[in-house]
Protein backbone atom coordinates (compact mmCIF):
# COMPACT_ATOMS: atom_id res chain seq x y z
CA UNK A 1 0.00 0.00 0.00
CA UNK A 2 1.27 3.22 -0.69
CA UNK A 3 1.75 6.06 2.19
CA UNK A 4 1.31 9.79 1.79
CA UNK A 5 2.09 12.36 4.31
CA UNK A 6 -0.49 15.60 3.88
CA UNK A 7 1.83 19.00 4.23
CA UNK A 8 -0.40 22.43 4.40
CA UNK A 9 -3.25 20.18 4.82
CA UNK A 10 -6.00 22.37 5.42
CA UNK A 11 -9.26 20.32 6.43
CA UNK A 12 -8.18 17.41 4.06
CA UNK A 13 -9.81 17.39 0.97
CA UNK A 14 -6.51 16.32 -0.72
CA UNK A 15 -6.27 13.62 1.79
CA UNK A 16 -9.48 12.48 1.67
CA UNK A 17 -8.92 12.04 -2.04
CA UNK A 18 -5.75 9.68 -1.66
CA UNK A 19 -7.72 7.75 1.08
CA UNK A 20 -10.52 7.11 -1.37
CA UNK A 21 -7.87 5.86 -3.93
CA UNK A 22 -6.40 3.51 -1.61
CA UNK A 23 -3.31 5.48 -0.07
CA UNK A 24 -3.02 5.61 3.63
CA UNK A 25 -1.78 8.21 5.49
CA UNK A 26 0.93 8.63 7.51
CA UNK A 27 0.39 12.09 8.81
CA UNK A 28 -1.06 15.68 8.65
CA UNK A 29 0.55 18.78 9.31
CA UNK A 30 -1.46 22.20 9.17
CA UNK A 31 -1.12 24.90 11.31
CA UNK A 32 -5.12 25.87 11.73
CA UNK A 33 -6.32 24.73 14.85
CA UNK A 34 -10.18 23.71 13.62
CA UNK A 35 -8.95 22.52 10.52
CA UNK A 36 -6.54 19.65 12.26
CA UNK A 37 -9.95 18.94 14.60
CA UNK A 38 -11.69 18.35 11.26
CA UNK A 39 -8.67 16.25 10.12
CA UNK A 40 -8.96 14.25 13.51
CA UNK A 41 -12.26 13.73 13.27
CA UNK A 42 -12.37 12.37 9.44
CA UNK A 43 -9.44 9.74 11.08
CA UNK A 44 -11.69 8.71 13.63
CA UNK A 45 -14.15 8.20 10.71
CA UNK A 46 -12.11 6.76 8.89
CA UNK A 47 -10.72 3.91 11.07
CA UNK A 48 -14.17 3.30 12.75
CA UNK A 49 -15.66 2.77 8.92
CA UNK A 50 -12.98 0.34 8.06
CA UNK A 51 -13.19 -1.72 11.51
CA UNK A 52 -16.81 -1.50 11.65
CA UNK A 53 -17.41 0.70 14.09
CA UNK A 54 -19.19 3.53 12.70
CA UNK A 55 -21.52 3.49 15.27
CA UNK A 56 -19.54 5.52 17.34
CA UNK A 57 -18.97 8.19 14.67
CA UNK A 58 -22.50 8.41 14.17
CA UNK A 59 -23.34 8.65 17.52
CA UNK A 60 -20.73 11.49 17.77
CA UNK A 61 -22.55 12.88 14.50
CA UNK A 62 -26.57 12.71 16.78
CA UNK A 63 -24.66 14.61 19.91
CA UNK A 64 -24.89 11.07 21.99
CA UNK A 65 -21.24 11.21 22.67
CA UNK A 66 -18.50 13.98 22.41
CA UNK A 67 -15.54 14.71 19.96
CA UNK A 68 -13.02 13.31 22.52
CA UNK A 69 -15.64 10.30 23.58
CA UNK A 70 -15.15 9.69 19.61
CA UNK A 71 -11.35 10.20 19.92
CA UNK A 72 -10.76 8.09 22.47
CA UNK A 73 -12.05 4.85 20.43
CA UNK A 74 -9.14 5.29 17.94
CA UNK A 75 -5.68 4.49 18.29
CA UNK A 76 -4.08 7.39 20.41
CA UNK A 77 -1.58 6.93 17.21
CA UNK A 78 -3.83 7.99 14.50
CA UNK A 79 -4.79 10.73 16.78
CA UNK A 80 -1.31 12.31 16.92
CA UNK A 81 -0.60 11.81 13.38
CA UNK A 82 -2.75 15.40 12.73
CA UNK A 83 0.30 17.65 14.06
CA UNK A 84 -0.86 21.18 14.35
CA UNK A 85 2.53 22.99 13.58
CA UNK A 86 3.74 25.82 11.28
CA UNK A 87 6.38 24.50 8.33
CA UNK A 88 9.36 26.11 8.98
CA UNK A 89 13.06 25.85 8.78
CA UNK A 90 12.97 26.33 13.16
CA UNK A 91 10.90 23.42 13.59
CA UNK A 92 10.79 21.52 10.27
CA UNK A 93 13.25 18.82 12.36
CA UNK A 94 10.76 18.33 15.38
CA UNK A 95 7.22 18.08 12.71
CA UNK A 96 9.62 15.05 10.87
CA UNK A 97 10.94 13.48 14.18
CA UNK A 98 7.61 13.27 14.87
CA UNK A 99 6.38 11.82 11.50
CA UNK A 100 9.30 9.12 12.21
CA UNK A 101 7.63 8.24 15.46
CA UNK A 102 3.77 7.64 14.13
CA UNK A 103 5.28 5.65 10.72
CA UNK A 104 7.37 3.28 13.44
CA UNK A 105 3.40 2.36 14.62
CA UNK A 106 1.60 1.00 12.00
CA UNK A 107 -0.44 3.62 10.53
CA UNK A 108 -3.99 2.77 9.26
CA UNK A 109 -3.16 -0.44 7.89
Amino acid sequence: MLKFIDLFAGAGGLSEGFIRDGFEPVAHVEIDKHACDTLQTRIAYHFLKKSKQKKFYNQYLMGKISRDSLLKKIPEFLVQSVINSEISEKNIKTIFTRIDKIENHCCMG
